[in-house]
């Protein structure tokens, strides 16, 4: 098999979640999977890997969509552009690593799609061509071009994490111009969408959501496949809006265009929560929280297996989607960091206290050593994760380099990894538990950070916006004599929430789902 020929297959999404109904009234992670916004937690092209991708349209509407991928480091963006999907329709690329031999480790990602779908710009106009033929376009680093400390360099594409932000749905001419032929299995003519659009244009109606997607690491040498649902954030545009399309080349909109109203499910009830003084107009700056409120965590739980006999690896994506909205002075402003984080990103890094707790398989609680950045910032004592998009990884050997980047890891390949030694073995010196689970806390600071900045009603969310998941590899060297079996799988983050509420005039914090 050629290395990019599985660019070919389509992806096969998880869209049912159980759980309460679909809140349609303010911004909310639906447990129905699908919405207006789908948040992608990590893409990687290191290693040997590719990443597939996929995005589907429910509805009897075609929808304009912007397509955003944000590499790890600061989520700068290293590509963006339009994509127009018919009725029913579904759209899936690869991104991946075209370079060989010596250049692939410093190259740049790519994306290539053999989708018919329309994407303004055309993927036909790329131009850049594989010498087996596959057409793909490249990431960019012109976004964090004067990061020196970061790491200005291509390689830094090759991992991070994706946005896909629903613009108008589309009626008429434009409509049919996007619709697929029953004969000829392509739209009709994209070039009339590969235009500018009229604001005033009355075929662009208001978002409506029914957006669902996925995406699966994958790695053909190894034969190894680990897939996971995109979350869907629904009713992420203010009722009645008329639509927000924007032309290739811009970079907006972006999660900072929510409606400034956030609905939470926790403690069994919903919280309701405007942020701003007035629940439809908001205030500057904070139309953020609402987006960061769905996403609040006070801690993350998952479980962990490094065991020898099977060559087990573990390796936990931890996201944090709306960070570079709080510490880059560029978007934040020159008062960054802004709450719930707790330091600008400078250095190239932005370091946040994390709690590290783990247990074994039979309860077996035990101290645990976790990733320490040196020097750290002011007033932080312990591990902390620094990135965007940050990679844990158990029990594996990862060197931290000069310039905040670490040697691969060995499942993603990722160079924004740190580790966690897990407890030691009672009774056998220098031997680490090898199954069990974790929980990473996010106590915040003396300064305040680590809640969200209060909304009308005084609710402050604990801990930092977070999403992610566990990757497990499994090698089995005796699958059958002299074949190896490679395996894996991928189970998202378990949060615990917690919201506090302050009263005008009352002294104290109260439960924000006190009645």
């Amino acid at each position: 098999m050629k290395k990019n020929s599985i660019s070919t297959a389509v992806l096969a999404s998880l869209a049912g979640i159980a759980g309460i109904a679909n809140i349609s009234s303010a911004v909310n992670i639906n447990p129905d999977g699908t919405g207006q916004v789908l948040i992608y937690p990590y893409y990687t092209v290191n290693a040997g890997n590719q990443t597939l991708l996929s995005v589907v349209n429910t509805t009897s509407q075609g929808k304009a969509v912007k397509v955003r991928i944000l590499e790890g480091r600061n989520s700068q963006e290293v590509l963006d552009f339009n994509l127009f999907l018919s009725r029913e329709d579904v759209w899936t690329a690869a991104i991946l690593n075209v370079a060989t031999g010596a250049a692939a480790a410093a190259a740049p990602a790519s994306i290539a799609t053999f989708d018919t779908s329309c994407t303004t710009p055309s993927f036909a106009s790329a131009n850049t061509v594989t010498p087996d033929g596959l057409v793909h376009v490249e990431f960019k680093n012109f976004q964090y071009i004067g990061d020196t400390a970061g790491g200005n360099g291509l390689d830094r594409t090759r991992e991070g994490h994706i946005e896909i932000i629903e613009m108008a749905a589309l009626t008429g001419a434009v409509n049919t111009a996007i619709t697929h032929s029953s004969s000829t299995r392509i739209p009709a003519n994209c070039g009339s969408v590969q235009r500018s659009f009229d604001a005033n244009d009355a075929s662009l109606l208001p978002p409506s959501g029914g957006l669902f997607g996925g995406a699966a690491v994958i790695n053909i040498a190894n034969g190894t496949y680990a897939n996971y649902s995109a979350t869907a954030l629904d009713a992420f545009w203010q009722a009645g809006v008329t639509q927000s399309i924007t032309d290739s080349g811009l970079i907006t909109p972006s999660l900072a265009n929510a409606f400034p109203q956030s609905l939470v499910f926790s403690g069994g009830r919903v919280i309701t929560s405007n942020w701003g003084g007035q629940p439809v107009i908001g205030v500057a700056g904070q139309r953020i929280d609402a987006v960061s409120a769905v996403f609040m965590a006070d801690s993350i739980l998952n479980e962990y297996s490094t065991l020898v006999s099977s060559n087990e690896l573990s390796e936990w994506v931890i996201t944090f989607p709306t960070k570079r909205f709080y510490v880059d002075s560029v978007v934040a402003g020159p008062g960054a960091p802004i709450a719930p984080f707790a330091s600008a990103y400078t250095g190239g890094q932005s370091c946040d206290p994390i709690g590290i707790a783990s247990w074994d398989r039979e309860e077996f609680f035990g101290t645990t050593a976790g990733p320490i950045f040196s020097p750290p910032p002011p007033g932080q004592i312990g591990p902390a994760l620094c990135f965007e998009t940050n990679i844990l990884t158990f029990n594996q050997t990862i060197t931290n380099t000069a310039n905040n980047t670490s040697s691969p890891s060995r499942v993603f390949g990722s160079t924004l990894a740190r580790n966690i030694a897990t407890p030691r073995i009672a009774g056998a010196a220098g031997v680490n538990t090898t199954a069990g689970w974790t929980r990473i806390s996010f106590p915040g600071n003396a300064a305040g950070a680590g809640r969200t900045r209060p909304s009308a009603e005084g609710h402050r969310f604990l801990g930092l916006p977070v999403t992610g998941f566990w990757a497990l590899s499994i090698e089995n060297s005796n699958a059958t004599p002299g074949v190896k079996g490679f395996y894996g799988g991928l189970y998202n983050h378990r949060n615990s929430r917690n919201c506090e509420r302050t009263i005008t005039g009352t002294p104290g914090t109260f439960s924000c789902v006190t009645p």
